[in-house]
């Protein structure tokens, strides 16, 4: 597999940032205050040289430093909001109503990309959660978060068996990982006169990186379960299902440039005037990343917000399913 991923021309950008919360609340969705701070974010990207990419459309790179995000974050201060969409953001539970502003309250930025190779589909890729610990890294996707420890002052429901109680008292280690959620939107490059796509032919992705779909959106147990006891004041769970994915594209051993299926496809990579250094024509495309923590999430528990969180997504350009049908 090592052999490959050089010639499978990924693209990695690698996020890291470490998450304080300040104030106490007895679940995120109750405090108006529950926010965090941003206290640092690198963002890296390695690939082959024909897939690069950009923050500001202009310098492409296989590598981004951790500068070039610092600027734009460093007015983040992370709130539990939601989305079922992984495009329009607001907050939930009794704050609903609250104004959300894109990098105060949640992460998100543009990314430009670009190759040469006759690829032009990019993908998420290779969750590799499970072979990652907050203190290792390994190539691929992940999200990973530090723990925080949490004694629980009521009795609740934990998971979806009546059985699945924690009680009063009862202490156990909660991951703001288990909460995250990562949407990829693509938008039309308006320097690319050769982009001449409608909205609705742009790709839309929105992951649950824990890839745990029984603890996912708007569940009865965990966090909404310790809401009931705790504030005893009466919410419903949200009537509209998250548009949201739990696990990634794959693709064909025997050829590593077909994906087997588009689950993870976040761009399809257009004709544009420019040439490569090789004088080839270069494909270019534009999304928008969100990260954010789910409020709606069954782990999302006030204590999170005081864990320290790892972030890396790894991308591949492939063609598409749908072109070997």
């Amino acid at each position: 597999m090592m052999i490959y991923i050089k010639r499978f021309y990924l693209s990695l950008i690698a996020l890291v940032f470490i998450v304080v919360i300040f104030g106490t609340v007895t679940y995120a969705w109750i405090s108006m205050a529950s926010v965090n701070s941003l206290d640092g974010m690198s963002l890296t990207a390695t690939s082959g040289n024909e897939l690069l990419i950009s923050i500001d459309g202009i310098n492409y790179s296989r590598e981004l430093p951790s500068a070039a995000l610092e600027q734009l974050l460093e007015q983040v201060a992370l709130t539990d909001v939601t989305s079922t969409d992984g495009i329009h953001f607001n907050r939930g539970g009794l704050n609903v109503g609250e104004l959300v502003i894109p990098n105060q309250h949640f992460v998100s930025f543009e990314l430009w990309l670009q190759t040469d190779r006759p690829e032009h589909n990019i993908y998420l890729v290779e969750n590799v959660n499970h072979l990652v610990s907050y203190d290792s890294t390994f190539s691929g996707t992940y999200v990973v978060s530090h723990g925080v420890t949490w004694t629980s002052d009521y009795n609740f429901i934990n998971g979806p068996s009546l059985n699945d109680i924690v009680e009063k008292n009862e202490e156990n280690i909660y991951f703001a990982s288990d909460a995250v959620r990562i949407s990829f939107q693509e938008i039309k490059d308006l320097d690319n006169v050769l982009d001449v796509r409608n909205s609705d032919e742009m790709h839309t992705f929105l992951y649950d990186p824990s890839e745990n779909e029984e603890r996912g959106y708007g569940v009865s147990f965990g966090a909404f379960s310790y809401f009931l006891v705790s504030a005893q004041v009466p919410i419903e769970i949200p009537l509209e299902a998250q548009d949201v994915q739990y696990h990634l594209s794959t693709f064909n051993p025997d050829n590593p440039y077909e994906a087997v299926d588009d689950t993870s496809l976040i761009a399809t990579l257009q004709e544009s005037e420019a040439t490569s250094m090789s004088g080839k024509t270069l494909y270019r495309g534009k999304i928008v990343i969100n990260i954010w923590i789910e409020g709606w999430d069954a782990d999302a528990f006030n204590s999170i917000l005081n864990d320290r969180i790892k972030i890396q997504l790894k991308f591949k350009a492939a063609k598409s399913s749908n072109q070997y049908e």
